[in-house]
């Protein structure tokens, strides 16, 4: 936690109004380790939420780290080679221009604050279209009210994240792209 806020001093990695309920944001992030998969891809993973703190309760989940912005990047593999958290791999770009080839063929992808579902799924289409693939998005019941989920895909759980000290409602809510016979 104190890589984080040393360098969200000149990288802006979490708003400052957070910096003191940091520690909240990092049980959020162990509260979804029973609900993920071997291979989590954590999508815009800024201050390293939830990705770093799964990498180093789990070290044998492979954590694929997903940010568009350089300086971010930059923090999120400073901080994995500082750790030493050899199943950790960063990637500095935008999840829709991966290459799905050097991506497993199975993963969750995991999102805390990307956007709305409608934005989340638009950026992971292709990686949806996948059998193996499922998103799973970090979220508050409120949120997911009003929020509205794109056609041909579908919400499949809704579980309840445990949470300490919070007064909303934390849900971990998995969507995949409906599968049509025929």
């Amino acid at each position: 936690m104190s890589l984080v806020l040393e360098w969200n001093k000149t990288h802006n990695l979490i708003s400052k109004n957070q910096e003191p309920k940091l520690d909240e944001h990092v049980q959020d992030s162990l509260s979804i380790i029973p609900h993920l998969g071997r291979v989590v891809v954590d999508l815009g993973s800024g201050g390293g939420l939830p990705g770093i703190p799964i990498a180093i309760k789990e070290p044998k989940k492979r954590i694929i780290l997903v940010e568009s912005n350089q300086k971010k990047a930059a923090f999120l593999l400073n901080t994995t080679n500082k750790l030493n958290l050899t199943n950790v791999r960063v990637i500095n770009g935008r999840i829709e221009e991966l290459d799905l080839k050097k991506l497993p063929s199975a993963y969750d992808i995991v999102t805390r604050a990307v956007g709305t579902i409608e934005h989340t799924i638009k950026l992971t289409h292709k990686h949806l279209d996948k059998k193996e693939v499922k998103l799973k998005l970090m979220k508050t019941a409120d949120q997911i009210n009003k929020e509205s989920v794109p056609q041909n895909y579908t919400i499949k759980k809704i579980l309840k994240i445990p949470t300490k000290g919070k007064d909303k409602s934390r849900i971990l809510v998995t969507i995949e792209k409906e599968k049509h016979n025929g």
